[in-house]
């Protein structure tokens, strides 16, 4: 079974909690303790996707953060890409590791699980981070 990452899980929490606050910035603090997640690490996915235009952000006693895109014009695709980096069902799919693979030359499942990969990306663009609100 594919798993998201904590990473995602989170970053899709955050979402869902900020796009329901409307107008009001939301502080990192808020999300972690509503949710028991750890501070420091969400703190870092909420940079993240300020980084990536995902969220704006406030400093100061009034800081947190508000949405600058709307979730229906971010696949999760787009998010996974963005907080985790290119990923792949199997570790030899991954193009950096495909020549630490020992039987990358006679692996016979090469073909069906790199469709599934290329499905499942598919798959991954037609779901909105809109759809997990």
């Amino acid at each position: 079974m594919v798993k998201f990452s904590k990473k995602i899980e989170y970053s899709l929490i955050a979402l869902r909690y900020i796009a329901g606050a409307k107008d009001e910035v939301i502080t990192a603090k808020e999300i972690s303790n509503k949710y028991n997640i750890p501070h420091e690490l969400l703190a870092k996915i909420l940079q993240k996707l300020k980084k990536e235009n995902i969220l704006s952000s406030n400093q100061g006693v009034n800081g947190g953060y508000k949405l600058s895109k709307p979730l229906n014009e971010i696949s999760l695709s787009e998010l996974i890409d963005k907080i985790e980096g290119k990923t792949a069902i199997v570790e030899c799919l991954h193009t950096d590791n495909v020549s630490e693979c020992f039987i990358s030359d006679s692996c016979s499942i090469k073909d069906p699980i790199n469709k599934m990969q290329i499905e499942l990306e598919n798959l991954l663009k037609t779901k909105m981070v809109s759809d997990f609100i």
